[in-house]
């Protein structure tokens, strides 16, 4: 009998532990000497969460990668959306707006060479045709037949378009050039809502909706350039479903309705549907990109519309997308802005405003371990609307709310709070930055807002070039040579408005740079100025995180909505948030997203 290695050409590895390093493919043999088991690598299919979409919507399309992806247009409840949003594999940034707001329609291409065509405004089915360059959308030429509930896919320049609704279900098939839109060969079986995949010479379509007699199918058709033939049907009848596809060889099915929503995904292997893992959120009518390998699901509706991204993958790797977690409560409650230094093993939290309280300003300071806080010594003054600079250690704090304004400082030396020279300009402040190179920018007092900048040097505060524009309670991160101030208040008609431009600071002035996705107010940031988290602290958008990379705004991963107004600081990747909206003593830690080799199977020779 021949040996493996005589076979193969290879020995059989023998480790002590689940890795073989870095050759690690899939049916690779190794031998763990610790469980005395012969194990292999195997590709497994998963979803895992990604970032969240900008916008909570259905009906949408998608095309592109799932690290480059892209989708457009759609409905939140008031109507056709115009929206372009972009996918870089972790969150979404603003891309350039359709030319016709619409939903229900279809498209297929590239982050940077998309399509989109056919569709509806209320009531109507569009024709409209346009492309997208990665920034801008430009209109083509137009379907021969206008309608909505279309599906479609493939490149810019060779896609297909299928199916629909004018008034009546239609099968119509019509294929793009990078020109013009060609009629060709009807589908058998008419239908609405169906998921079409592949492009203009070789796709797949299955799933829809034909009412009365059969309101929703299961059936597949495949297309070889000339004509449709019917194959193998779903295992899960549905409508609204979500694919992506390589020709007709390879394509996925994910979610839809049956009616009701489903979280059932299946995988099309050329010749017949097999049922893998199912989505986390059951919904229909998502916008989905990539591959049947590496594919992603963003938006749709269930009960409610969905802004929440998944991702699938075969792999050997297990993917764990970022998440807050609970971490262990304060001993005193707070709300209102507390300032807070440090990471998440070592971190401080000082001040913040205590409705149920008399005076409600609080003074007192806490120190977290990474698992339990523990009461330190409390500030010389009580005070509220302030961030956090510096370390567990050597903490620094400025201005803040008494419910007055005050400019007093403070450093923490580990032990306890003394105070320093004063600011020049007292105000409910934004401190970030060390004890030794701490930076202060816009602030309310009492009345109004200012502009007004400051520098520490661990001895005393310098004036600096003012912000450009005015705000209380902005979000910032950096130091004396380099900050980033977002968001933040003002006084406008009515009451307080939010601010929703943000600002660089190089050391010597202050230039606008692109605004937040959507306004914060009472929240914190944490990180760097070139890697920072902006986290919304009330309203409706409590709880949304937005990432800042250096040039533009993404999303990030939510937290409970009851997660407000709180402080943190540290990197993007390790950040501690406590207190919030309410009375709260409760903390947040955020992890972020990770991959690991996932584990290996036994093999079983029995």
């Amino acid at each position: 009998m021949s040996t493996y290695q005589e076979l193969k050409g290879l020995k059989i590895k023998y480790l002590s532990a689940d890795t073989s390093g870095d050759r690690t493919k899939e049916g690779e043999l190794f031998y763990n000497s610790s469980s005395g088991n012969l194990k292999a690598f195997v590709a497994a299919s998963a979803w895992h969460s990604g970032g969240n979409n900008i916008t909570s919507h259905y009906a949408g399309a998608g095309g592109g990668t799932q690290t480059a992806g892209v989708i457009f247009g759609g409905n939140d409840g008031s109507g056709p959306l115009n929206n372009t949003t972009e996918y870089n594999g972790a969150a979404f940034s603003v891309g350039g707006n359709l030319t016709n707001a619409r939903y229900t329609l279809a498209g297929g291409g590239a982050q940077t060479a998309a399509l989109a065509f056919g569709g509806e405004p209320p009531n109507s089915g569009l024709n409209y045709s346009e492309e997208y360059n990665g920034s801008s959308w430009t209109e083509g030429n137009n379907l021969n037949n206008a309608r909505r509930a279309i599906s479609g896919d493939g490149p810019q320049t060779s896609a297909i378009a299928v199916g629909g609704f004018d008034g009546s279900v239609r099968g119509y098939t019509e294929l793009y050039d990078g020109t013009s839109w060609t009629e060709v060969a009807d589908l058998n079986t008419v239908r609405r809502n169906s998921t079409t995949t592949g492009n203009s010479t070789a796709s797949l379509n299955f799933a829809g909706y034909n009412p009365p007699g059969s309101p929703k199918l299961g059936n597949t058709e495949e297309w070889n350039g000339s004509s449709w033939t019917e194959v193998a049907d779903l295992n899960t009848s549905r409508y609204g479903a979500s694919g992506n596809g390589v020709g007709s060889s390879l394509a996925h099915c994910f979610g839809g309705n049956v009616p009701g929503s489903t979280a059932n995904t299946e995988l099309w292997n050329g010749s017949s549907w097999t049922e893998t893992a199912n989505l986390s959120t059951a919904r229909g009518d998502m916008s989905g990109f990539g591959s049947p390998t590496a594919g992603a699901a963003s938006t749709g509706y269930s009960t409610t519309y969905h802004s929440n991204t998944e991702e699938f993958t075969i792999s050997l790797s297990a993917t764990t997308a970022a998440t807050w977690a609970s971490g262990g409560n304060m001993n005193t409650s707070r709300q209102e802005n507390c300032g807070m230094s440090g990471t998440i093993p070592a971190a401080l939290c000082f001040g913040g405003y205590n409705p149920a309280s008399s005076p409600k300003a609080t003074a007192n300071s806490e120190e977290y371990n990474g698992t339990s806080w523990t009461e330190g010594n409390n500030l010389g003054t009580a005070r509220w609307d302030i961030s956090g600079a510096g370390s567990q250690t050597a903490a620094l704090v400025a201005g803040g709310g008494t419910p007055g304004s005050t400019a007093n400082c403070e450093e923490y030396n580990g032990s306890s709070w003394s105070e320093q020279n004063n600011l020049n300009t007292p105000g409910r402040a934004r401190t970030s930055g060390t004890q030794t190179a701490g930076m202060v920018s816009g602030r309310k007092d009492v009345p109004g807002i200012t502009v007004n900048c400051e520098t520490y040097d661990g001895t005393s505060w310098t004036e600096i070039a003012n912000l450009n524009t005015a705000r209380g309670a902005p979000q910032q991160v950096g130091n004396d040579s380099n900050a980033l101030n977002a968001s933040g208040t003002q006084d406008g008609v009515g009451g307080v408005v939010n601010v929703s431009n943000v600002e660089e600071w190089n050391g010597t002035a202050w230039t606008e740079v692109a605004d937040v996705l959507d306004d914060s107010r009472s929240g914190q940031g944490a990180g760097d100025y070139n890697d920072m988290m902006l986290l919304n602290g009330s309203g409706a958008t409590a709880g949304i995180t937005q990432m800042w990379n250096g040039t533009s705004w993404i999303t990030g991963t939510s937290t409970p909505v009851n997660a407000g107004s709180g402080g943190s600081n540290g990197p993007s990747s390790a950040v501690i948030h406590a207190g919030g909206n309410g009375d709260n003593d409760g903390t947040l830690e955020f992890e972020a997203e990770s991959t690991a080799l996932r584990a290996v199977k036994t093999v079983d020779f029995d």
